[in-house]
């Protein structure tokens, strides 16, 4: 869809606004192309790293392997609270897990994330 198009849904008093804009300065250029779509899995990202607890973890995890108890320990944060937010930044791939006995270690997906960053980029340049 482009602007001049939507421009046409407006209300009369701002379409009128709009249009004056476009006569003093040119913007917003009525043949630009809105596109409003992004995709589910850069959302998904997003999300998983909009949460600061869970940003810190990325963070930490960035560093090396670490377990539950000690992400637990560095961030002054319940056991149960870290690995409920393990579990969703597993699901969006962001950590990477390994299993040395009965511990379960944890670390950065670094790949995954510089994936993720990239399509945000694409998304909006």
């Amino acid at each position: 869809m482009k602007v001049r198009e939507l421009i046409e849904t407006l209300d009369e008093k701002q379409k009128l606004t709009v249009l004056r804009s476009y006569e003093r300065e040119g913007i917003p250029d009525l043949d630009l192309d809105i596109e409003t779509s992004v995709d589910k899995e850069t959302l998904n990202f997003l999300k998983a790293i909009s949460n600061p607890l869970r940003f810190q973890m990325l963070k930490l995890l960035s560093k090396g392997w670490l377990c539950v108890c000690i992400i637990s320990g560095a961030l002054g944060r319940d056991q149960t609270l870290i690995s409920h937010h393990i579990r969703t930044l597993k699901e969006a791939g962001l950590i990477h897990e390994k299993k040395v006995g009965k511990m379960h270690f944890y670390k950065t997906n670094l790949e995954a994330f510089e994936r993720y960053l990239a399509a945000v980029k694409s998304e909006v340049l």
